[in-house]
C-alpha cells in the first residue's frame, strides 16, 4: 500500500515539475516574442532630486487602497492622457496640479480634465498633473511648456491646500537647476538600476506576472464587494496637512513647515503664482485659479485661516482671469447628503470619487470654456 502511494505521489510531483518547466519556457517565449511591452505598476521617473512621468507609459496603477487597479497612459511628453490624440483641436488648455489634477484613482475618462478632454474637441487639453507637485514646480512646467514651443489658450492652475506643505518642507529653487529640487531627496539616489536576478524576472516571467496581478485585482474586488455592506463612514478624520484652516498654526505639527516654515511657504505660493501670471501675459493666456475642498475642511470649517479668502486675494493680486471655486458646490452635497463623505471622496480619503470629479468638470466646462 505504501509502494503504491508513494509511486502515485512521484507520479504527481513528476507531473507538477513537467508542468511548471513547460509553463516557464512557454513564459519566457510569451515574454520575448509575443509579450513585448513592459509591464509597469506606475509612470513615475525619479533622479536624487525630482521626478516626473516616463513618456509613451503605459502602468496599471494601484497607490489608492479603496479602489481596483486603474490604468495611466503617458503621451509623448509624459503628461497623462485618454491614449487617443486629437487632431481637430484650434486651441490648447493647460492643467496644473497634483494628484487631484492627474486623477489619482481612477481611469483617465472618469477624471475631470478626462471628461473635458472628450466634451471640448476644440481643445487640445493637457494634464500637467503629478502627486506631489506644487507651485514651485507647476512655475517650471510652464516655462518649459512654452520652451518646447507649446503655447496655451488657457492655463488653469489647482491650488490645493497640500501646496502650503509642499512648498514648505518639498521643494526649493537651485541655480544651478532648470527644475525645482526636492528637498528630502536631494541627497539620495533613487534611480538605482535593477540587480541582474531582477532583470531576468522582469524582461522573462511577465505572464507569471500578468496571471499574480489578476489574482491581486481579483482579491481586491471581492474585498471592495464585501466593504460595501459595511457602514459608510460620515465623518472625516483630521488630514494633518490641512488641519491649520481649523486649527490654531502653533497647534499643528511643526515639522509640517519645515525648514521653510508656515507664513514664508504662503509668501512662496504667492511668488510663484505671480511669475505663472507674468508669464501667462506674456503670452497672452487666460489664467484661472481652482480650489476644492479637502473633507476635513468642510467638516471643521476655516475658522483659523481661510483657504477661499486667500485664493481670493491671490487671483485680485496677480489679476488672473478668474477663481472658480468648488466649496459652495461641495458644502451643498455635504448638507443634503448624509453619506457625502463617501460620495465625494474615495472611501472617505483625499481623493474625488467620479461623481465628485463630473461637478467639477461641469463646472469648468461652464464658466471657463
Amino acid at each position: 500500500m505504501n509502494l503504491i502511494s508513494n509511486y502515485k505521489f512521484r507520479k504527481i510531483v513528476s507531473y507538477i515539475t513537467i508542468y511548471l518547466v513547460f509553463f516557464l519556457i512557454g513564459d519566457i517565449i510569451f515574454s520575448n516574442f509575443v509579450y513585448k511591452k513592459e509591464l509597469k505598476h506606475n509612470c513615475y521617473n525619479y533622479s536624487k532630486n525630482f521626478f516626473y512621468l516616463h513618456k509613451n507609459c503605459n502602468a496599471k496603477e494601484k497607490w489608492v487602497r479603496q479602489v481596483k487597479s486603474y490604468k495611466v497612459l503617458t503621451d509623448e511628453n509624459g503628461f497623462r492622457f485618454s491614449g487617443k490624440h486629437n487632431n481637430n483641436f484650434n486651441k490648447i488648455a493647460a492643467f496644473f496640479g497634483d494628484s487631484f489634477t492627474y486623477g489619482m484613482g481612477l481611469d483617465y475618462e472618469k477624471t475631470f480634465v478626462g471628461i473635458i478632454n472628450k466634451k471640448k474637441d476644440d481643445y487640445k487639453i493637457l494634464n500637467l498633473g503629478v502627486p506631489g507637485y506644487s507651485p514651485s514646480v507647476f512655475n517650471y512646467q510652464l516655462k518649459k511648456l512654452i520652451k518646447n514651443q507649446i503655447i496655451p489658450n488657457k492655463i488653469f492652475i489647482v491650488l490645493d491646500i497640500s501646496d502650503v506643505f509642499e512648498e514648505a518642507s518639498e521643494w526649493r529653487s537651485d541655480p544651478l537647476t532648470s527644475h525645482p529640487i526636492q528637498i528630502k531627496n536631494e541627497n539620495k539616489n533613487l534611480n538605482k538600476s535593477d540587480s541582474f536576478f531582477k532583470t531576468i524576472i522582469k524582461n522573462n516571467f511577465k505572464g507569471s506576472r500578468l496571471i499574480a496581478k489578476s489574482l491581486n485585482n481579483f482579491f481586491r474586488s471581492l474585498r471592495l464587494y464585501s466593504q460595501n455592506f459595511k457602514p459608510k463612514p460620515i465623518k472625516p478624520g483630521n488630514s494633518g496637512w490641512g488641519n491649520f484652516l481649523y486649527t490654531d498654526i502653533t497647534d499643528t505639527d511643526q515639522n509640517l513647515w519645515k525648514p521653510l516654515g508656515f507664513k514664508k511657504s504662503l509668501d512662496k505660493i504667492t511668488s510663484n503664482f505671480k511669475e505663472i501670471a507674468k508669464t501667462s501675459e506674456q503670452i497672452k493666456s487666460d489664467l484661472y485659479i481652482v480650489i476644492y475642498p479637502w473633507p476635513d475642511s468642510l467638516e471643521y470649517g476655516q475658522s483659523k485661516f481661510n483657504w477661499e479668502n486667500f485664493a481670493s486675494n491671490l487671483c485680485t493680486e496677480i489679476s488672473c482671469k478668474k477663481l472658480i471655486n468648488f466649496f459652495p458646490e461641495f458644502k451643498k452635497i455635504k448638507n443634503s447628503s448624509k453619506f457625502w463623505l463617501t460620495d465625494l471622496y474615495i472611501g472617505g480619503d483625499l481623493h474625488i470619487t467620479q461623481f465628485g470629479q463630473s461637478i467639477i468638470a461641469e463646472k469648468l466646462i461652464l464658466e471657463a470654456f
